[in-house]
């Protein structure tokens, strides 16, 4: 065991304090349905927001990401940093139309959009498919590094990781519901920032501080671990340039949440306003991106110094933690790995129970029961839902393969996704098909082409799935007219592909939809997040005119996103 008894307290402290804030709202929660899964939809912008970002900061994060620093360095984050632009197009696009459509679930929608038994079975097929497919290998993921940082700190063996680490937030999560996840995740995030800051600050200071490091890392080899960029030594077609090109290019729109994503939805749906749902995406893409990165790339950075020749990447991080933090401070870090940990789960265990009872159990089993029974139901789904999760994270082995898998498994649905707001022919077959395609394109490609190139992977699934989906579009049938007609006047939908719906419609109930503002803002948004992320890792990393340089840009951008935000929300009311 390498923490010690004071460790033990601090750790024993934190789960008597979630545990007390998760269980408070025990009786709120346990009023309706509608309250255990989205707080009654009363969260002010900053709460809602601030539970955005402590969902996607987990105890997997700091792992992965130290091990893409050590394997390629800083640029191998555009891995993830590309997921910024779909970001931007929740906050400036799809915050209105999700409000719009006052949904429970993501999935709710697919029986708002289109008609007929196969909307219904398509509803039914994802509800299962994401709660008890999609999100177990996500939770496992989070869980799987849970159990690599418990192995490093106590000793522990791979069940009794999984049993004890999971224990405490599978209780205020089944007590508390949304609730306890929403409260929990306020008082986590801060705990968990500041347990990666204090662990950065020190390794950073154990190399000998800002410049040192650099320098350091500089030295090492031919690897180019500061460069933000890809290198062009290989030249234009070489491995590391597609690669980012296939980031860039392809994975952010092609993800399977690129219209915003089940987490980012709830949290949305849960605002009280389209205002508090458009400010707390924003905070979350700023604070994701700009902010939280920075001290995990630092102490990967400072590893490559302090361990050089440690194999498992992965393993690192947990292992500074307890080598270099002396006793009380190492405490306070376990402790905010646990709540990076409990954060998401509890988010990802609400979120998968809430597809499984709203848009399985209650659509399809039983549909007229008493709320009563619906919230019993909807915890004994939690309880098997964290059974089925504890087996697949006993099989699991690499987080970063895990991530990976996953961008390129669901990155076959995510224009279809899109395409169902904008283009009226899209109907439950499309939808069918494109996971259809992407589940067996990416299983073939992953298990018989273990070795060829990522973006390969990427492109092939891809431009397979999106021509099976495309293809069946044409050859089925549309959803109803009216079903359309409704959806389009609910959600605000319009534009061109639309225009077939709306010459059903008298003059005056069309809506003239410009897509010159969305697009700007978009961009501008882009522009700020992404340019405030570079500013702040050149400042840190010594590169003080690019720094200011992007500061700059980020500056201007932040004022240009604001006007034309809050701007033009002022002059329609």
């Amino acid at each position: 065991m390498h923490l010690s008894q004071a460790d033990i307290v601090i750790i024993l402290g934190y789960f008597a304090i979630s545990l007390v804030l998760g269980l408070y709202f025990t009786k709120r929660a346990s009023s309706s349905t509608e309250e255990f899964f989205l707080s009654g939809r009363r969260l002010p912008w900053w709460l809602a927001g601030t539970s955005m970002v402590a969902t996607t900061f987990s105890s997997d994060t700091p792992l992965y990401i130290t091990a893409l620093i050590r394997s390629n360095g800083v640029y191998e984050n555009w891995q993830w940093w590309c997921f910024l632009m779909t970001g931007m197009l929740s906050v400036t696009v799809f915050a209105k139309l999700w409000k719009n459509a006052g949904v429970m679930t993501d999935v709710e929608l697919t029986e708002m959009r289109y008609s007929g038994k196969s909307a219904s079975f398509l509803r039914g097929f994802k509800a299962i498919y994401f709660s008890m497919f999609l999100h177990t290998i996500i939770k496992a993921q989070i869980i799987l590094a849970m159990v690599k940082i418990l192995d490093a700190g106590l000793g522990w063996d791979k069940w009794t990781a999984i049993l004890i680490s999971s224990g405490v937030t599978i209780i205020y999560s089944l007590s508390a519901g949304y609730w306890g996840v929403i409260i929990t995740d306020f008082f986590q995030f801060i705990l968990a920032m500041a347990g990666s800051i204090m662990l950065a600050v020190i390794a950073v200071n154990r190399v000998g501080g800002l410049a040192a490091l650099t320098s350091k890392v500089a030295a090492i080899g031919s690897h180019h671990y500061l460069d933000f960029f890809p290198s062009f030594e290989d030249g234009l077609l070489g491995i590391p340039v597609l690669t980012f090109a296939a980031y860039i290019g392809l994975s952010w729109w092609a993800k399977y949440s690129s219209d915003g994503g089940g987490v980012v939805v709830q949290r949305m749906a849960s605002c009280r306003s389209e205002r508090d749902a458009v400010g707390a995406t924003l905070f979350f893409n700023v604070a994701n991106y700009a902010l939280r990165s920075w001290p995990w790339i630092l102490a990967a950075l400072a590893s490559l110094i302090l361990y050089p020749d440690v194999k498992d990447n992965e393993a690192v991080y947990p292992a500074m933690a307890v080598e270099l933090l002396p006793n009380g401070l190492r405490g306070l870090m376990f402790a905010s790995f646990f709540a990076a940990f409990m954060s998401s789960i509890a988010t990802y265990l609400n979120l998968s129970s809430a597809y499984f009872i709203k848009d399985f159990y209650m659509r399809f089993l039983v549909p007229k029961a008493t709320e009563r029974h619906y919230l019993a139901a909807t915890r004994v789904s939690m309880l098997g839902l964290s059974v089925l999760t504890a087996v697949v994270t006993y099989f699991s082995e690499s987080i970063v393969g895990t991530f990976k898998f996953l961008i390129a498994f669901g990155s076959g649905t995510g224009l279809v996704f899109l395409m169902r707001w904008y283009w009226w022919r899209v109907n439950p077959w499309s939808e069918i098909s494109a996971m259809l395609a992407s589940t067996v394109v990416s299983s073939v490609i992953f298990i018989k082409f273990p070795q060829m190139p990522y973006y390969e992977k990427l492109f092939l699934i891809i431009v397979l799935s999106t021509a099976a989906w495309v293809i069946v579009t044409l050859l089925t049938r549309p959803s109803d007219e009216n079903k359309l007609i409704e959806f389009y006047k609910r959600v605000s939908a319009g534009g061109i592909g639309w225009r077939a719906i709306e010459k059903k419609l008298p003059a005056s109930s069309v809506r003239s939809i410009g897509y010159r503002s969305p697009i700007l803002q978009w961009l501008t948004g882009t522009a700020f997040v992404y340019a405030l992320t570079l500013s702040v890792g050149m400042l840190l990393l010594q590169r003080f005119a690019e720094g200011v340089m992007y500061a700059a840009v980020g500056l201007v951008s932040g004022i240009l996103l604001y006007r034309r935000l809050y701007g033009q929300q002022r002059q329609s009311r």
